[in-house]
């Protein structure tokens, strides 16, 4: 199929009543919409029109009851023309390095919360260059406004609508990444063009197929030495985790129980009470709650292996990657 289409609507008002009652024993009575209070008869729309066209019974009645030749009019018709071209997808990953930068616009009660956003960093060049009226982004999952995303990426589609420019060469690829980099908050690389059945794809790899790789730095309430460390959380990885919705997602979220493994855990001693920790989860896994326990709504959880209380100062996604 072509990706342009042009459509060419030409009316006449004059007749419109006319064509009306001439098509009105094929429309029949539409049934009564179950959401409207009322019917509402909204005339000989272009969705009757095509269903009436393509009933063979038309023909017959425009041969018994049409003109030929027509009544002569003296009114002008009217003509309209929409140009329309399908959408411009592009993929590739991007990194994020702010931690005061949501993935897209946060907005509540129509006040901006941060100044801009990963999608709005990278769509505002990508309109120019396309010269594109508008865009959609996907992402393979997401990560908090504090959050970076850091290692090889996080891979995303951007969805350009109505682009004037109709092919991503290589050349306004690579000009796409460097205008991006140039914020200082977002870096993008890979950049190319791709069919829209990646969206699907990249939002089902999103929700199931990745294992993550974090880094957190933690605060604990005692001093514990390397070894203790990695006898309390390298040692016992595998674990499973029972996690319920937590306190802060829960106005979204429906609340239940749910299962997550941390596959791998690397601590590494930064000074007292301090460390970092390098850590492999199942996608889906609250890192933060797996940390401080969300008063108990995670089970076991940092604190509870430690025999302690822990709090997560900062974290950091590293990489994203298939399950083996």
């Amino acid at each position: 199929a072509s990706p342009m289409q042009l459509q060419l609507s030409v009316s006449l008002e004059a007749t419109a009543a006319e064509e009306l009652a001439l098509l009105q024993p094929l429309l029949g009575t539409p049934p009564p919409h179950p959401k409207k209070r009322r019917a509402e008869d909204d005339g000989l729309t272009q969705r009757k029109l095509q269903r009436v066209l393509a009933d063979a019974a038309t023909d017959r009645l425009l041969l018994e009851s049409a003109l030929c030749p027509p009544r002569r009019r003296v009114e002008a018709c009217t003509h309209a023309m929409l140009l329309e071209r399908a959408p411009l997808y592009l993929t590739g990953v991007y990194n994020k390095f702010s931690r005061q930068l949501p993935q897209t616009a946060w907005i509540i009660d129509g006040a901006r919360k941060c100044e801009s956003s990963v999608q709005e960093l990278i769509d505002a060049p990508a309109l120019r260059l396309f010269r594109a009226d508008a865009a959609r982004f996907h992402s393979a999952g997401r990560e908090d406004v504090d959050v970076r995303m850091l290692g090889d990426g996080r891979p995303f589609v951007l969805e350009l609508l109505q682009p004037r420019v109709a092919h991503a060469t290589d050349e306004l690829c690579r000009s796409l990444e460097a205008q991006v980099e140039k914020s200082a908050l977002v870096r993008i690389a890979s950049v190319q063009p791709c069919g829209s059945t990646v969206v699907s794809t990249l939002l089902k790899e999103g929700e199931d197929a990745h294992c993550k790789d974090y880094r957190a730095i933690v605060r604990i309430s005692r001093d514990l030495t390397q070894q203790e460390l990695e006898q309390r959380l390298a040692a016992v990885a595998p674990v499973t985790l029972e996690q319920l919705t937590p306190l802060r997602v829960l106005h979204r979220r429906t609340l239940a129980s749910r299962p997550r493994t941390v596959h791998r855990m690397r601590p590494t001693k930064l000074g007292t009470r301090f460390f970092s920790l390098d850590l492999t989860t199942q996608a889906g896994t609250y890192v933060k709650e797996f940390v401080h326990s969300d008063f108990g709504r995670t089970t076991p959880s940092v604190g509870t292996l430690l025999g302690c209380e822990a709090d997560i100062l900062q974290l950091d996604v590293l990489g994203l990657h298939h399950a083996h």
